[in-house]
């Protein structure tokens, strides 16, 4: 998996002290054995994680594109 840097803001973070993934209608599992971060996951700050969480109905391009237009939450 990708180290934690929100897809929204850009900012590298740890964790355990807030900011989490976040699973959107286009997450595509790995191949078995095959490691790495899967289509459709990305890694939030907790400044945007709840707006994001609201768009994990949407594929994460949509969600994402809507998060940096300052609308997310809205469907």
């Amino acid at each position: 998996m990708m180290p934690p840097r929100c897809e929204v803001c850009d900012l590298a973070f740890d964790p355990g002290l807030g900011g989490d993934s976040v699973a959107f209608a286009d997450l595509e599992d790995l191949p078995e054995g095959m490691t790495g971060q899967p289509e459709g996951l990305a890694w939030f700050c907790r400044r945007h994680l709840e707006a994001a969480r609201s768009l994990r109905h949407l594929e994460l391009a949509d969600a994402c594109r809507r998060l940096r237009a300052g609308s997310g939450g809205e469907s």
